[in-house]
């Protein structure tokens, strides 16, 4: 089952984010929840979260914004979609992630964080079996649209330890 408490550590994240890694404000859009199993976009980030919170991190976007994301972050022009974009982009997801971690650490939830990974290509299968992604809709001012799909729920471990304390 999705909580919905285990949100608002993402959307600090991406602010604190863009506001301190790109000197950009974001807008956030109308939240959605959403059963799919495919990948909304393009370019896809993937994080995983395991702990006391479990499941995945999407973050998505058209190639576009891939680009404009990735030219803020280097310093430099990105025309083609390549390794130090990806690289790039998979920090992005690695940053956001890291914080929302951290505070979901604050709310007494110890949390661990995978590698990012890269899916390129809308449409491909990233099934959460069970959990509903709850997804964040961000307009980052210059750069484009970006959707935070979170897809977590209170582990078994996590369920078992409040309910005993």
């Amino acid at each position: 089952m999705f909580h919905a408490d285990l949100v608002n550590p993402f959307l600090q994240g991406a602010v604190e984010f863009f506001k301190s890694e790109l000197n950009t404000c974001i807008d956030r859009g109308k939240l959605r929840l959403e059963a799919s199993r495919a990948t909304p976009q393009q370019v896809n980030i993937i994080v995983a979260v395991t702990g006391d919170a479990e499941g995945l991190v999407l973050y998505s976007m058209t190639e576009r914004t891939a680009k404009n994301i990735a030219s803020t972050m280097t310093g430099s022009p990105v025309p083609v979609f390549d390794e130090l974009a990806e690289s790039a982009l998979a920090e992005m997801g690695n940053i956001i992630t890291g914080q929302a971690a951290a505070g979901l650490e604050k709310m007494g939830f110890t949390c661990r964080i995978s590698p990012p990974a890269l899916v390129y290509g809308e449409g491909t299968i990233i099934s959460t079996v069970d959990i509903k992604r709850l997804v964040v809709p961000i307009r980052i001012e210059s750069l484009g649209d970006l959707d935070i799909s979170i897809a977590l729920r209170k582990s078994d471990c996590a369920l078992t330890a409040k309910a005993s304390g």
